[in-house]
C-alpha cells in the first residue's frame, strides 16, 4: 500500500517513528551507557576477545527501525533491543540469550537512572 505521496506503509511508519521518538541527548547517553554495562556484564570476555564495537543508540534511532539485533561472536546469540516511550521517560528493553545454553535468556528494562532484570530463564 502506498500513501498519496508514493511512500510505502513501512516508509511512513519509519518516518513517523523518527519524528515522534524524541529523546534528550543526556537520556540517550545514559540509556546507552547502561545498555553497554548489561552487554559487558553478560559477555565482556567475548567483547574483548573479538574487539566488538558496542551498538550506538543514536545510529539505531537514525535507522527508524522499531527494534534491532546485536549479535556477539562466540555467544551463539545476542541482544535484541528496542526503545519504548520518549523524552526523559524513554526505556530500552533488551532481550538477550545464547542458543547453546538452555535457560540463558534475560530481559532487562533500562532507564536513564536504573537497570532492572525483569525476566530470565527463557530460550
Amino acid at each position: 500500500t502506498q500513501s498519496t505521496w508514493g511512500d510505502t506503509a513501512a516508509q511512513v511508519v519509519k518516518q513517523k517513528r523518527r519524528f515522534f521518538l524524541m529523546i534528550p541527548e543526556h537520556t540517550l547517553n545514559a540509556l546507552e551507557s547502561r545498555f553497554h554495562d548489561v552487554i559487558r556484564g553478560r559477555v565482556d570476555d567475548l567483547i574483548k576477545q573479538h574487539n566488538v564495537v558496542l551498538p550506538k543508540l543514536s545510529d539505531f534511532l537514525k535507522s527508524g527501525d522499531a527494534e534491532s539485533y546485536f549479535a556477539v561472536p562466540g555467544m551463539y546469540g545476542g541482544f535484541n533491543f528496542r526503545i519504548v516511550g520518549d523524552g526523559e521517560d524513554a526505556k530500552l528493553i533488551s532481550d538477550s540469550w545464547s542458543r547453546v545454553c538452555g535457560g540463558s535468556g534475560q530481559t532487562h528494562e533500562i532507564t536513564a537512572t536504573s537497570t532492572t532484570l525483569v525476566a530470565e530463564g527463557f530460550v
